[in-house]
C-alpha cells in the first residue's frame, strides 16, 4: 500500500471511528432516558435507588454478550459501570433530591469553601434560600453577609463549614446575638466540641451537629454517608435531617464521642499510613517515575489514593490529627504493630509474621480482632453499617491566625480518603 493511500485510509478509517463513537453516545443517551423513567417508577414504589442485585444481573448479562461478540468481558463491565454509575446520578437529581419540609433561609458560615459552596448549591436546589457569611476572598454565587450579625438576622438555620478550631468560638458568638433559629456543623471531629455546644445550649441555642462523608466533588449521594451527631436537641436534628433525608444518602446516627473514635480510624489512621507510605518511598533514593514504571498491582494500588493525600493541605491533615481525641490510643496501637511485625521478621519468627497477617484477614473478613485491635477503633460500635468512606472536610488549625480572618480560609481544600 503506498504512503497516500494508507493516509486516505486511515483518514476514512478515522471517520467511521467517529460516526461510530456518535452512535453510540445516541445509544446512551436513549438509554439514560430510560434509566431515567425507571427512577421515577422506582421512586414511586418506594424502593430505594441503588439495586446491587440487579446491577449485578446487568454487568453479567454485559460479560457474557461480550465474549459473543469477542470483546473483552473486563472492557464491557468496565462500560457498563460507567454508564450504571451516570444513571443513579440522573436518578438521584431527578427522583431522589427531592424536599418535602418548609423552605428554610440557611446561612452558610465558611461559604467560600468547596463544602460551603456544595452545601449551597445542594440546598439551593431543594428550594432554599442560602446566603454566605465568610471574611475571606473569592467569587460565590450565592449573596454575601457583611457580618455574622446580619446573616444571622435574615436566617433560621445556620450551617457551620468553618475550620475546626474556630467552631467553638463561632457557637458562643451566635448564642450570646440570643439567635432563634438552629445551628450545626459539619466539623470532622466532634468532641472538642462538647464543652462550646453544651454552653450553647444552656444558653437557648438550638444545636445539632452532621458529618458528611464525601467531598465537594461528589455527584450522588449513592452509597454515600451522613454522620449525625445529636447534641440533645431532637427538633433541632430532626429540623436538619429534613435536609438530607429524602435523598439516597445513608444515615448513620452516633454521639459525639463514638464518632470521634470512628473517625480515628476512617481519617486519622488513614491519612497517617498513606503519608507514612510516600515519606518512608522519599527516603529510599529511589525515583518516584521509577517506581511507577515497575511498581506491582499493589503499589500502584496504594498509591493511587496516597499521591492525592501528600498533596493536600498539610494544615488540614494535621488538625484531624491534633484534635483526634483518640490519637495518642491510636498512635500506641501503631507503633505496636509495627513493632511486632518488623521484630518477627527480624528474628525469623514467621508464626509471629502470621499471626499479624491471620488477625488483619480475620477482621476483614468481619472477625474481632480481640484486645490488641481495640486501640483503632472499638469495633465500630453503633456506627450502623461500619464503612470506611472517603471523605473531605474543609477545616484546619493554622496556629496563630485570628479565627475571624479564618473562617473560610482552608475550606476550599480537596477531598480525599
Amino acid at each position: 500500500m503506498s504512503g497516500a493511500a494508507g493516509k486516505g485510509g486511515l483518514a476514512a478509517s478515522r471517520e467511521r471511528i467517529a460516526e461510530l463513537d456518535r452512535e453510540i453516545l445516541r445509544l446512551v443517551g436513549v438509554r439514560m432516558e430510560v434509566a431515567r423513567q425507571i427512577g421515577e417508577i422506582k421512586r414511586g414504589q418506594g424502593k430505594p435507588l441503588r439495586d446491587w442485585e440487579t446491577e449485578k444481573r446487568v454487568l453479567d448479562r454485559a460479560e457474557r454478550a461480550a465474549g459473543e461478540v469477542g470483546l473483552d468481558p473486563e472492557l464491557a463491565r468496565s462500560l457498563l459501570g460507567t454508564i450504571i454509575g451516570g444513571s443513579r446520578v440522573e436518578q438521584e437529581r431527578l427522583s431522589y433530591s427531592e424536599y418535602r419540609g418548609q423552605v428554610e433561609d440557611v446561612l452558610i458560615v465558611g461559604g467560600l469553601g468547596r463544602r460551603g459552596q456544595w452545601f449551597g448549591r445542594f440546598l439551593q436546589d431543594q428550594g432554599h434560600g442560602v446566603s454566605v457569611y465568610d471574611p475571606g476572598r473569592g467569587e460565590t454565587r450565592f449573596p454575601r453577609a457583611g457580618s455574622l450579625e446580619e446573616g444571622l438576622a435574615r436566617s433560621g438555620v445556620t450551617l457551620l463549614a468553618s475550620p475546626l478550631d474556630t467552631i467553638a468560638d463561632l457557637l458562643r458568638r451566635i448564642a450570646e446575638t440570643g439567635y432563634e433559629g438552629v445551628v450545626f456543623d459539619i466539623a470532622s471531629l466532634k468532641s472538642h466540641l462538647a464543652a462550646a455546644i453544651v454552653d450553647a445550649r444552656s444558653r437557648g441555642l438550638s444545636v445539632t451537629s452532621l458529618h458528611p462523608m464525601f467531598g465537594p466533588a461528589t455527584r450522588s449521594l449513592s452509597d454515600k454517608v451522613i454522620c449525625v451527631c445529636d447534641c440533645g436537641d431532637a427538633v433541632a436534628t430532626q429540623r436538619v435531617l429534613g435536609f438530607v433525608r429524602e435523598t439516597a444518602a445513608t444515615i448513620v446516627s452516633l454521639s459525639l464521642e463514638e464518632h470521634d473514635r470512628v473517625i480515628s480510624s476512617v481519617l486519622g489512621l488513614s491519612h497517617l499510613i498513606n503519608v507514612l507510605f510516600a515519606s518512608v518511598l522519599s527516603e529510599s533514593g529511589m525515583d518516584h517515575k521509577f517506581l511507577r514504571r515497575v511498581g506491582s498491582t499493589t503499589f500502584h494500588s496504594q498509591m493511587a489514593t496516597t499521591e492525592t493525600v501528600v498533596r493536600e493541605n498539610p494544615e488540614l491533615y494535621y488538625a484531624i490529627q491534633r484534635f483526634n481525641p483518640n490519637r495518642d490510643e491510636l498512635y500506641r496501637c501503631l507503633q505496636r504493630t509495627a513493632e511486632e511485625i518488623t521484630r518477627s521478621v527480624q528474628v525469623g519468627d514467621f508464626a509471629a509474621f502470621a499471626r499479624v497477617m491471620a488477625r488483619a484477614a480475620s477482621w476483614v473478613d468481619g472477625g474481632r480482632t480481640g484486645s490488641e485491635g481495640a486501640g483503632v477503633g472499638a469495633e465500630g460500635k453503633g456506627t450502623g453499617r461500619d464503612r470506611g468512606i472517603p471523605t473531605d472536610e474543609a477545616h484546619a488549625a493554622g496556629a496563630g491566625v485570628a479565627a475571624e480572618e479564618r473562617i473560610g480560609e482552608t475550606s476550599n481544600v480537596e477531598a480525599t480518603p
